[in-house]
C-alpha cells in the first residue's frame, strides 16, 4: 500500500472500531442504568434490541448515500448523529430519552459501517494492496468484542454509568475529526433518485429480522411474530412496487447481476447463520456456572483466534489458492469445525469449548474477510454503496436465522431465565445434545454454501471462456 492508502485504511478502521463501543459494551450498561433510572422492564428489553434495529431500519438508505452523496460526508453526519445519541444517553432521565439516544447511536454506527466499506472499495480498488486493506479491517470487529465489553466491565466498577456513554460521544467527537482531517474530500456524489425503497427496504429488513429472533425466542410471542411479518410483507411489496416505477430508484438489484454476487451474499449469509460463540458463551455458563463476564473472558482466545483469521489466514490462502477458493474453501474448513461439537458431553472440558470456539473463529473470520473482498471488488462504479448494503443485509438476516435454525436446540434445553443454578443434570445432557445437533447442522449447512459457491464459480468460468473464445 501506498502511505496515503495505508492512512486512509487506518483511519477507516479506527473509525469502524469506536461505532462498536455501543453494540460491545450494551449488555453491560443496562443493568445499572436501569437500577439508577428506575426502567420498566419493557424499557430494558428495548433498549437491548433497540440499537440493531434502528441500524437495519438504515442499512439501505446508509449505502445509497454514500453512493450519492459521498462517502466523507456520509460518516461525518453519521458521526453527528452517533454523537448525539451517546449524549442524550449519558444525560436521559426518562425511559423515553433512552430509547431515542440507543436508536441515534445505532443507526449513526450502520451508517458509518456500511459506507466505510464502500469507501475501502473504492480507495484501494485492487492488488496486493487491497488484500492488506480488507484483511486489516476485518480485525476491526474481532478485536473491538475482545477489548470493548472488559473494558466497559473494568470502568463500570469505578465510575457512574452515565460515564459510558459519555465515553461514546467522546469516540463520535474522534470519528468526525478523523473524517474531516483525513478522508478526502474531493469525491463528488453520482445523483440523486427517490429514497422511498431504501426506507422500505430497510422497514422490511428491520421487521424481517425482528420476526426472526421472536420465532428463535423460547417464550415467542405469536402476536409479535404475525405483525412484524405483517409489517416485512408490506413493506416488500411496496418496496417492489416502487422500484419498478422509479425512473433512479433507490435500491436496485443491477448491481447483484454479476455472476458471483448473489452467491457471496448467500455465503456471507450462511458463515452468519452457523456462528456458534453466542451458543458456547451460553454453555459455559451453565456447564461451568460462569457468570456472562467469566464466560466472555473464557472465549476470548476465539477473538483472538479471528483477528489471526481476517489478517493472517485470509491473507496466506489468498496467497495460495486466490480470492474465490479461499472463500469457499475456508467456508468448508469452517463447517468441518463445526463437527467438533459432535462429541461435547455434559462433563466435556472448559478448554475444548474453548478449542473449538477459537478454531471456528480462526476460520469464519477468514472466509467472512476473504467473501468481503472478493464481493466489494465486483460491485460495479458508482454502487458499492448499495452493494455493501445487501451484504450488510445479507449477514444481517443470517444471523437473525441462526436462532430459530441453530440456537433452539441449545436454548430449549435450559431455563435462561432461571440461570444455571436451576439447571439439573438430565438438562445439562440435554444442552450436550444441543452441541451436537448444531455441529452437525452447521456442517451441512456449510456444505450447502461450498457447493453454490463452487457450482457458481465453474459457471463463471465456463461464461468467461465462451466469451473468450467466440
Amino acid at each position: 500500500m501506498t502511505p496515503a492508502q495505508r492512512r486512509i485504511t487506518l483511519a477507516i478502521s479506527v473509525i469502524v472500531g469506536l461505532t462498536l463501543l455501543v453494540i460491545t459494551g450494551l449488555t453491560f450498561l443496562v443493568q445499572p442504568m436501569a437500577e439508577d433510572l428506575d426502567l420498566a422492564n419493557v424499557t430494558v428489553e428495548l433498549a437491548l434490541v433497540v440499537p440493531a434495529i434502528s441500524a437495519l431500519l438504515v442499512v439501505f438508505v446508509a449505502g445509497r448515500a454514500g453512493d450519492w452523496f459521498g462517502e466523507r460526508k456520509t460518516i461525518i453526519a453519521a458521526g453527528v448523529v452517533f454523537t448525539l445519541g451517546a449524549g442524550v444517553l449519558a444525560t436521559a432521565s426518562i425511559d423515553p430519552a433512552v430509547i431515542v439516544g440507543l436508536a441515534m447511536c445505532g443507526a449513526g454506527s450502520a451508517v458509518i459501517q456500511v459506507v466505510a466499506l464502500s469507501l475501502l472499495k473504492r480507495t484501494i480498488p485492487d492488488g496486493k494492496a487491497r488484500v492488506q486493506a480488507f484483511t486489516t479491517f476485518g480485525m476491526v470487529f474481532p478485536a473491538a468484542f475482545l477489548v470493548f465489553p472488559i473494558a466497559t466491565s473494568f470502568f463500570l466498577g469505578f465510575v457512574s454509568w452515565r460515564w459510558v456513554p459519555a465515553s461514546w460521544s467522546v469516540g463520535g467527537v474522534i470519528i468526525i475529526v478523523i473524517a474531516l482531517r483525513i478522508l478526502e474530500h474531493n469525491r463528488t456524489g453520482t445523483g440523486s433518485g427517490e429514497w422511498a425503497s431504501p426506507i422500505l427496504a430497510g422497514i422490511a429488513l428491520a421487521t424481517g429480522g425482528r420476526m426472526l429472533n421472536e420465532i428463535g425466542r423460547q417464550e415467542g410471542n405469536p402476536v409479535i411474530v404475525a405483525i412484524t411479518a405483517t409489517c416485512c410483507i408490506v413493506a416488500t411489496v411496496a418496496c417492489v412496487l416502487v422500484m419498478k416505477r422509479a425512473r433512479n430508484p433507490g435500491v436496485s438489484v443491477r448491481p447483484l447481476r454479476g455472476a458471483m454476487v448473489r452467491p457471496l451474499l448467500f455465503g456471507i449469509a450462511i458463515i452468519a447463520l452457523i456462528q456458534i460463540l453466542t451458543y458456547i458463551s451460553i454453555g459455559l455458563e451453565y456447564f461451568y456456572a460462569m457468570s456472562p463476564l467469566e464466560a466472555s473472558l473464557a472465549i476470548a482466545p476465539a477473538q483472538v483466534g479471528a483477528v489471526i483469521g481476517a489478517k493472517v489466514v485470509a491473507s496466506r490462502a489468498i496467497h495460495v489458492w486466490g480470492i474465490p477458493r479461499s472463500g469457499r474453501g475456508l467456508l468448508l474448513m469452517t463447517g468441518i469445525v463445526m463437527l467438533l461439537l459432535v462429541f461435547v458431553r455434559s462433563d466435556t472440558a472448559v478448554w475444548y469449548l474453548v478449542l473449538v470456539a477459537t478454531a471456528f473463529s480462526l476460520t469464519g473470520m477468514a472466509a467472512l474477510t476473504v467473501m468481503n473482498l472478493d464481493i466489494m471488488g465486483r460491485a460495479p462504479e458508482g454502487s458499492a454503496g448499495i452493494v455493501s448494503s445487501f451484504r450488510t443485509a445479507a449477514s444481517s438476516l443470517g444471523g437473525a436465522m441462526s436462532m430459530p435454525v441453530l440456537g433452539v436446540a441449545v436454548l430449549s434445553s435450559v431455563s435462561i431465565a432461571g440461570g444455571s443454578a436451576s439447571v439439573d443434570e438430565t438438562q445439562l445432557e440435554d444442552l450436550a445434545a444441543g452441541f451436537r445437533f448444531e455441529g452437525v447442522v452447521g456442517f451441512v449447512i456449510a456444505v450447502i454454501g461450498w457447493a453454490v459457491l463452487y457450482v457458481s464459480s465453474r459457471r463463471e468460468r465456463t461464461t468467461i471462456r465462451v466469451g473468450v473464445s467466440a
